[in-house]
């Protein structure tokens, strides 16, 4: 999966993407990131608040990577008005 992640609700959606094609609930998503139910659905719902340190042992479960590329300077990319 590779996705241009420009909001936190975008990065909910596909975080929650890869959760259910692991096939895992959001509890067994919280139990194996040792935190809460409520930061899991948080997070998917694009609320902002979660550390980092938390949003990265997601990713690392869920078989996913953060990659920092320049931003496109494409001026018909509405993306950026998000």
């Amino acid at each position: 999966m590779s996705q241009v992640i420009r909001s936190s609700k975008i990065l909910g959606a596909s975080i929650a993407r890869a959760r259910k094609a692991k096939g895992m609930t959001q509890v067994q998503l919280a139990s194996k990131a040792s935190t809460r139910q409520a930061t899991i659905s948080d997070l998917e719902n694009g609320k902002g608040g979660t550390r980092v340190d938390i949003v990265l042992t997601i990713l690392a479960i869920l078989d996913l990577d953060i990659k920092l590329t320049a931003r496109a300077s494409d001026p018909t990319d509405i993306s950026d008005l998000l």
